[in-house]
């Protein structure tokens, strides 16, 4: 998935859970060598291509477009690409490398990308056997150890094709293929298959896609919807028995033992000291906190600077909002989406994480099912991002503040910071990004304030995402090139935000979350997760239950080197409801916890020293992977010791 910032991260559209972009966030999946005969299935029609359109399709590009035409834009960016990134590596040697992966280089994220785009474009041309390769090769010499998963759709798919006509060897493919995977992986690897179900969510979605540019990565997307997914749902009958048959299997087996994640309670501890922490996220909840808000007593709720350090009612946060009439810390999206669509934020965290068999994850898979039109589709995704707004932070402070009492906490709501609801298709313009950085501004002159010693910070953004959206703003942009160098500037501005507010508070330590799109943050250049020269920034990566990275953290050896657990973690939504959810925005609230216990046991600490305690007594993550698991046991009495 292309990472926003983390509320939408975090609550994940359910386009991207299904990889409708391709992106590695629905890549958790195993690598079987690819099957070795077999005919091709016939790639799907070019008629298909145009099914979707709109009332005013007759006027888009996307009209004159046939499924040949976008296979040609995929696969020459993808070729381009690949000359640039892995230079070494020749696309006419496919068959060789998928014989003996070890001769073609090892491959970025970035490369495994285009990798999957060459698979995507053999398979939707009804060339199974190179698709199968390609995909082989991706998972192979995939740097990101954690792709070596990826692509399960596009490889199930080819070894669905390879295996005949004949429906029960079908399905003995697609099972032999689920089975060989680990149980986390598989349950990742079945939302696909049980999300899209019929013709009619397809062509709401290739209706949605089509209403911006045409660019490469809207190509990617049309084309997989239309060929991949198409050809799937077809094949549904074959897909949902062997996943059935799969799951009855795993559900056999021994149960595995989870990981112990070592936890501390402050709560008898008489030496341990106040602590001011925050949450800078869309929204927080106060009333659910109240007794361990932070209370700026010398402020008062009157519209007035009445402390006179340049901040109006500073008394438990700062909010900001586009809208003059949503002052409140919390985002209140309205009492009839809260009543329609609030409980469904457990399923779609329950997906966002893999878990597509669980009764939250299957309410809202018969929820998107019933998608028909391009309008319902937009209707849906606004409103449950609507429900991520309302819901993260909350969620996070919960996390963030237990076990530790002497926790005192202030709210810092920015509505910027969630970007779908702000700025939905469209970028921000330049008077926006000024009040973003006013509002920055405002968060560090509190910080400074009031002494907060902690902020965690579940949000982040990415380059991709911008262009995604400003790729909507057809009046305003003619050609990529134009959205690539606006999308440049936004992204440059808010790079340069984060790195002054570091910079400008020394003494207080920035947790932040790695993001959900199983990417590397420094080769994405995800802000803030990839700004280096910070001794005060801790990036944070999710792990599950079982202690190994979650199927969609980010990571980056250098920059990521601390994980928590982000998998089914349980706290408070703002309705007063406990709701176990996922991605590195609940891993990094774990971490910030732990902070607040060290600082809260010896306020002596430096942020730098903070961050090093973690890391040295973290438990480590066995290879492929990297990082440390954060115990917080060890950690606390490194930070009593103070050395």
């Amino acid at each position: 998935m292309k990472i926003r910032a983390f509320v939408t991260g975090t609550l994940l559209s359910l386009a991207a859970v299904a990889v409708v972009r391709c992106q590695p966030a629905a890549r958790a999946n195993v690598d079987p060598a690819p099957s070795t005969s077999g005919s091709s299935t016939p790639a799907p029609s070019d008629a298909s291509v145009a099914s979707a359109a709109d009332a005013s399709a007759e006027e888009s590009p996307w009209t004159r477009l046939s499924a040949d035409d976008l296979r040609r834009i995929v696969r020459d960016n993808a070729v381009a690409k690949l000359h640039e990134l892995a230079p070494e590596l020749a696309v006419s040697r496919i068959t060789e490398y998928a014989q003996n992966p070890s001769l073609a280089p090892e491959l970025s994220g970035k490369a495994v990308d285009e990798v999957i785009h060459l698979a995507q474009v053999e398979l939707s041309s009804g060339n199974a056997r190179d698709a199968a390769a390609w995909v082989t090769v991706a998972r192979a010499r995939a740097r990101n150890r954690n792709s070596a998963f990826v692509a399960n759709v596009i490889f199930a798919e080819a070894r669905r094709q390879l295996a005949g006509a004949d429906n029960a060897a079908q399905e003995r493919a697609l099972h032999e293929l689920f089975v060989a995977m680990p149980m986390v992986r598989f349950q990742a690897a079945t939302v696909t298959y049980q999300l899209f179900q019929r013709t009619e969510q397809l062509d709401a979605r290739l209706g949605t896609i089509r209403r911006a540019m045409v660019s490469p990565e809207t190509a990617v997307a049309a084309l997989y919807t239309d060929t991949v997914l198409r050809t799937i749902v077809g094949a549904r009958e074959r897909y949902l028995a062997a996943v059935q048959a799969a799951r009855t299997g795993f559900e056999s087996r021994p149960a595995r033992a989870p990981y112990a994640f070592s936890t501390v309670d402050l709560a008898g501890d008489r030496r341990a000291q106040p602590v001011h922490v925050a949450v800078w996220d869309t929204g927080t909840n106060p009333e659910l906190f109240r007794a361990q808000m932070f209370t700026n007593a010398r402020e008062q709720a009157n519209g007035r600077d009445d402390d006179n350090n340049g901040l109006v009612d500073d008394i438990s946060g700062i909010a900001s909002d586009p809208d003059p009439r949503s002052t409140g810390l919390l985002f209140d999206p309205g009492a009839e989406t809260i009543t329609q669509y609030g409980g469904y934020l457990r399923g779609v965290m329950d997906l966002r994480a893999g878990m597509a068999s669980t009764p939250a994850a299957q309410r809202v898979l018969t929820l998107v099912r019933a998608i028909e039109t391009p309008a319902a589709q937009e209707e849906l995704d606004t409103r449950l991002e609507a429900i991520g707004e309302w819901g993260h932070g909350t969620h996070v402070a919960g996390i963030l503040l237990a076990g530790v009492p002497q926790a005192r906490m202030s709210v810092f709501r920015s509505a910027w910071a969630g970007e779908a609801r702000v700025y939905h298709h469209r970028g921000p313009t330049d008077a926006e990004l000024d009040a973003e950085d006013r509002n920055a501004a405002d968060i560090v002159r509190y910080i400074r304030a009031h002494g907060v010693r902690v902020v965690n910070a579940s949000l982040g953004f990415s380059l991709e995402y911008v262009e995604d959206e400003l790729r909507h703003e057809t009046d305003r942009y003619r050609t990529d090139a134009e959205v690539r160098a606006r999308a440049a500037i936004v992204h440059g501005r808010r790079k340069a935000l984060w790195t002054r507010v570091f910079r400008e508070c020394p003494e207080t330590l920035f947790v932040v979350a790695a993001g959900n799109s199983n990417q590397d943050v420094v080769e994405y250049d995800v802000v803030s997760a990839s700004i280096r020269d910070a001794n005060n920034l801790l990036v944070v990566g999710a792990v599950d239950r079982f202690g190994e990275w979650a199927v969609f953290t980010n990571s980056n050896p250098e920059r990521v080197r601390v994980f928590d657990h982000g998998v089914e973690v349980d706290s408070v939504i703002p309705n007063g409801e406990r709701v176990p959810l996922s991605g590195t925005s609940m891993a990094s609230p774990n971490v910030a916890n732990l902070a607040a216990k060290m600082l809260s046991v010896n306020p002596r600490l430096t942020p730098a020293q903070v961050m090093t305690f973690i890391h040295e007594t973290g438990a480590a993550i066995a290879a492929p992977f990297n990082g440390r698991i954060a115990h917080e046991e060890r950690a606390i009495a490194r930070a009593r010791r103070g050395r």
